[in-house]
C-alpha cells in the first residue's frame, strides 16, 4: 500500500502574488506537490487569503521571531492524528530562523521528515554582503540544519559541490524552474524600436549593482552606434534613472512580463553577483530568446551546446559589442523553446522530487 505522506511548507517570507525570483520558485513549488494533502503557512506584512495557504502577520525581523513559535504550534496540531508528516522548510531567508523553528519543533514531531528547500548556499551570500559576525553565525545555523535535516536541497550541481566542500553533506538537486506559459497565446509587446529587456527588482543588491553597470556603463556605448536601441525594464515601481533610451514599465503581471520578454530583442543580464540559478535567466531560456549575460549570471544554468544561444561577455565593451551584434536576432528560436520548456517545467522537477524523496 502506498503511504499518503502530509506535506506542511514553512515560509518565513510571504509567496502569495508572486513578487521575486524566490517567492515565485517557493509559490511554484509547493503548488505543484503533487498531493492533495498539503499545506503552507508563511509569514507576511499584509492579510493573504488563499486556500491552502495561512498566513501570520509580522511587520518586522524582531516580530518574525515570536511569530516562528506561533508557526511551530499551527504545525503540529496540522500533523495530529496524521501519519507521515513531511516538513518543508524555504530557505529563501535568514537560516537562524529554520534553526530556531526545527529547534521548537524537533522533539514534538520526532516521526516527521524535515527538509530544507534550499535556494543558496546562505553563508556564502551572507560572507559577501553582511558582517563577519552574521556570516559566521549563519554557516553555524546552516551546518547544523545540514547535518539534522534529512534532506537538504541544492539548485544546481555546482551548489552541490561547494555544499560537499562547505558541509560534507550529500544534498539532493533540486532545480529551479518555472509554470511554463502557453508561450503561443501570448502576444509579444512591441514598440517602435527594437528593444532589449532586463528584469529584477533593484531592493535585492545584485539587481541595482546589475542595472547601474547596465544604465551607466553598457548602454552609453551601445546608444553611441544605434541611438534607436532602447532599454526596457520590468520589476520597479519607480527607478532612480533617467534616460531617453530608458523604459521603466514598473512592477507588471506575469502576463504583461512575458509580453515583453517575448517582444525582446535581447534579453540581457549584466550581474556580478549571482547565487544558486536565476528565474529570470531559466524564463529567458524557455522562450527561446537570445541572451547577453555575464559569466555570473549563467550560474546553476544546465545549457546543452545543441540549444545554446547565450553569449558571454567579460567586461561591459564587449557587452555593448555583442548587444549591437544580436540586436537583430530572430525573437524566439522554437527549438530552444521546446527543449527548455520541458527541463525547466516546474511541475516536472517538484514531481520528479517528491517521488526521488
Amino acid at each position: 500500500m502506498k503511504k499518503k505522506y502530509n506535506f506542511i511548507v514553512i515560509n518565513f517570507f510571504r509567496i502569495t502574488n508572486p513578487y521575486s525570483g524566490a517567492s515565485e520558485i517557493s509559490y511554484n513549488f509547493f503548488k505543484n506537490i503533487p498531493s492533495k494533502n498539503k499545506k503552507l503557512i508563511q509569514l507576511s506584512n499584509i492579510k493573504q487569503k488563499e486556500n491552502k495557504i495561512e498566513t501570520i502577520i509580522a511587520r518586522s525581523k524582531f516580530e518574525k521571531i515570536f511569530r516562528i513559535f506561533e508557526m511551530a504550534k499551527l504545525t503540529k496540531q496540522y500533523f495530529k492524528n496524521k501519519k507521515y508528516p513531511v516538513i518543508i522548510i524555504e530557505g529563501a531567508s535568514w537560516v537562524g530562523y529554520t534553526f530556531l523553528f526545527y529547534f521548537i519543533l524537533k522533539r514534538k514531531l520526532k516521526n516527521s521528515k524535515f527538509i530544507y528547500h534550499s535556494h543558496n548556499i546562505e553563508y556564502l551570500l551572507r560572507k559577501q554582503k553582511n558582517n563577519y559576525f552574521i556570516s559566521i553565525l549563519t554557516k553555524y545555523f546552516e551546518n547544523y540544519i545540514a547535518k539534522k535535516f534529512d534532506v537538504f536541497t541544492c539548485v544546481s550541481n555546482d551548489d552541490k559541490k561547494k555544499i560537499k566542500e562547505i558541509y560534507n553533506i550529500k544534498s539532493v538537486l533540486l532545480s529551479n524552474g518555472i509554470n511554463i506559459p502557453n508561450i503561443r497565446k501570448i502576444k509579444e509587446k512591441k514598440l517602435k524600436s527594437n528593444y532589449i529587456f532586463f528584469c529584477g527588482s533593484i531592493e535585492y543588491l545584485p539587481n541595482k549593482e546589475a542595472l547601474d553597470i547596465l544604465i551607466n556603463k553598457i548602454m552609453p556605448l551601445v546608444i553611441k552606434k544605434n541611438p534607436k536601441i532602447k532599454l526596457v525594464i520590468s520589476g520597479n515601481k519607480k527607478i532612480p534613472y533617467k534616460h531617453n533610451n530608458l523604459i521603466n514599465v514598473g512592477f507588471v503581471s506575469k502576463i504583461k512580463f512575458y509580453s515583453y520578454l517575448k517582444g525582446a530583442s535581447l534579453f540581457v543580464n549584466p550581474m556580478n553577483t549571482a547565487f544558486g540559478s536565476q528565474v529570470k535567466m531559466i524564463s529567458a531560456l524557455v522562450f527561446g530568446k537570445t541572451i547577453i549575460a555575464s559569466k555570473k549570471a549563467t550560474l546553476g544554468l544546465d545549457i546543452k551546446n545543441k540549444f545554446n544561444k547565450i553569449f558571454v561577455a567579460s567586461d561591459h565593451k564587449e557587452f555593448a559589442r555583442l548587444i549591437l551584434k544580436n540586436i537583430y536576432s530572430k525573437k524566439t528560436n522554437t527549438k530552444n523553446s521546446n527543449f527548455y520548456l520541458n527541463k525547466y517545467s516546474f511541475e516536472n522537477i517538484t514531481k520528479n522530487f517528491i517521488n526521488k524523496i
